[in-house]
């Protein structure tokens, strides 16, 4: 019998500890997965409300989007709807990062106070949810949109460095928002391809690997490569652009140069745990919880098999993935001394009594690298504009700091390879980043330098 008493009482306790378990994974999950359950399109709560969705404005002022009638009513220009499509996003769900969907809990006021609701009960007015004011700049989104190389797919994010805010999310191909949902749009123009695209990020990766020589050891600035062209190594062998024969030169001329030969041979020196752990210091291999967005996983290899893995990596290749949106983050982290600021999207939320419900506010999220490392890159991202490959990204009157990269996605060279530019403005008036990528727009990121260069031209222009 007391075995029997004691066998219940130890059933008991696990029954207790099993449900307090289960009740604390409740409870967790519906923290970090609240907002996204409450913003499903397949939410009955949405459309049972009785609220229309609120407004939807950019930085500016410029509505993006408005309720009339009951009726979703986005800009008149198709041109700039479109464009602004995978940001703003659409009534059906079709875009999985739209602030119509993201915040559909604010807009439809879901999340609306008790007093609020009550206030519009006995007034007898028509409920109106939240209006948005998002850090977005309609006419820069535009007009990258306008100038993108026509028949191409791509991404382009522009970001202010020191303040993190998101001032352009471009995406193409694109869709008209009234049309979500209809067989006419073409799947992929859903996939905001700024934060779910994963592109082989070919040689702007090297700001990684050159992250990770200057952290692990500074003096490296102080050494010499050889580059003849090629370089064969145990198991097999990489070459430069063209084959080109660098011949001697320092590591700052093979960063503005873009020397695949120097960078294999600077991932080997470093091997692979040094690296990976820069690769992950910098955001790879994490799932980045922005508040405002998503960002899909930039992968970064955590076994290799052999030392072809370690060398093609080290310039980007071979499984090596990332978005856009992470490139532009890392980029804008060299711009402000090596501290990564945490990107954001919503400037302020207001419900329909006009009171503010959230501010959004510059946060700096993490250090990636010490400021003398990010000085560094910075000096040698200066040099690739001034006097290497990216050339074409200069701004008449300002200094222009970047990386190319050509990013090759077939074993064979049979499809062009994807056309990479990232940089910024150093100029603290200006404090603009930017990550550009056209998909098969070819070796020597003709296209997407160009492009970066007159986007922020026309950042300084618009935003001040």
């Amino acid at each position: 019998m007391k075995e029997l008493r004691r066998n219940m009482r130890l059933i008991g306790m696990l029954v207790v500890v099993t449900f307090v378990g289960l009740s604390a994974w409740f409870a967790l999950t519906v923290f970090e997965q609240g907002s996204i359950w409450a913003s499903n399109s397949y939410n009955t709560r949405l459309t049972a409300t009785g609220a229309q969705r609120g407004d939807i404005t950019d930085r500016d002022g410029i509505t993006l989007a408005t309720s009339e009638n009951g009726e979703r009513v986005y800009l008149e220009d198709t041109a700039v709807r479109r464009a602004l499509a995978v940001t703003v996003g659409d009534t059906s769900g079709m875009s999985g990062t739209g602030v119509e969907g993201y915040y559909s809990a604010q807009l439809l006021d879901i999340s609306g106070s008790l007093l609020e609701r009550l206030s519009a009960l006995f007034n007898g007015t028509p409920r109106k949810g939240s209006s948005i004011e998002l850090t977005i700049d309609a006419q820069l989104t535009a007009y990258i949109s306008s100038i993108f190389p026509k028949g191409y797919r791509g991404a382009v994010c522009v970001l202010n460095y020191s303040t993190g805010e998101v001032l352009a999310m471009v995406s193409l191909p694109d869709y008209d928002p009234y049309a979500a949902g209809q067989d006419s749009v073409e799947d992929t123009a859903y996939l905001n391809r700024c934060l779910q695209g994963l592109y082989t990020p070919g040689s702007v990766f090297k700001i990684v690997t050159l992250a990770s020589a200057l952290e692990h050891d500074p003096s490296v600035v102080n050494q010499t490569f050889i580059c003849s062209g090629s370089w064969a190594y145990e198991g097999g062998s990489i070459v430069c652009a063209g084959r080109t024969a660098h011949g001697t030169i320092d590591l700052e001329t093979a960063f503005k140069k873009s020397c695949n030969v120097t960078f294999g041979k600077l991932a080997y020196q470093l091997g692979l745990s040094r690296l990976r752990e820069t690769a992950e210091a910098l955001g790879f291999n994490e799932n980045l919880k922005l508040g405002d967005f998503a960002v899909y996983n930039s992968q970064f290899p955590t076994g290799m098999e052999n030392m072809s893995d370690l060398v093609w990596a080290g310039i980007g290749q071979g499984t090596v993935l990332t978005t856009p949106m992470h490139m532009a983050m890392i980029t804008s982290a060299v711009a402000n001394d090596g501290v990564m600021m945490k990107p954001w999207l919503v400037r302020r939320i207001t419900s329909s009594t006009v009171s503010v419900s959230h501010v959004g506010a510059p946060e700096a999220w993490r250090t990636l690298m010490r400021a003398d490392t990010a000085r560094t890159i910075e000096q040698y991202m200066y040099a690739a504009v001034e006097s290497g490959t990216a050339t074409r990204a200069q701004i008449d009157g300002y200094a222009v700091c970047g990386k190319t990269g050509s990013a090759e996605i077939s074993d064979d060279k049979s499809v062009e390879t994807h056309s990479w530019y990232t940089g910024y403005i150093d100029d603290p008036a200006h404090p603009y980043a930017i990550a550009v990528v056209v998909e098969q727009g070819g070796a020597g990121s003709r296209m997407a330098s160009e492009l970066a260069s007159s986007a922020l031209s026309k950042a300084i222009q618009l935003v001040g």
